[in-house]
């Protein structure tokens, strides 16, 4: 387990965490794949801070990231790690506002 990068609510396996704020390692992992998200998005983010997440336990583990872009907009990101492997960047949610759920 990381605990660094763990929503502190106990959930059942493979049931989605509630959200947490972001702690430092959650920042420091989006800030591993941000060279992708703006790829993706085609387009490059001043502002790129991780404010919210939610974790789920499964061969690995998903994170869910509400990330603030500036101007009042955010993008989510769900991460997979596996338990012995590198963060690779699965999914990006553009056009986000800071209300909405992250919750799947």
């Amino acid at each position: 387990m990381e605990p660094q990068m763990k929503a502190t609510t106990r959930t059942a396996l493979g049931a989605v965490s509630d959200p947490a704020p972001a702690t430092q390692a959650i920042q420091s992992n989006v800030e591993l794949v941000k060279k992708d998200v703006e790829e993706k998005l085609g387009r490059t983010f001043s502002v790129y801070q991780a404010t919210q997440f939610c974790t789920q336990t499964v061969n690995g583990y998903n994170y869910f990231v509400k990330v603030d872009v500036g101007n009042s907009e955010f993008i989510h990101l769900e991460l997979y790690k596996p338990i012995n492997g590198q963060l690779s960047l699965l999914n990006v949610e553009d056009k986000k506002s800071e209300s909405d759920s992250l919750k799947k």
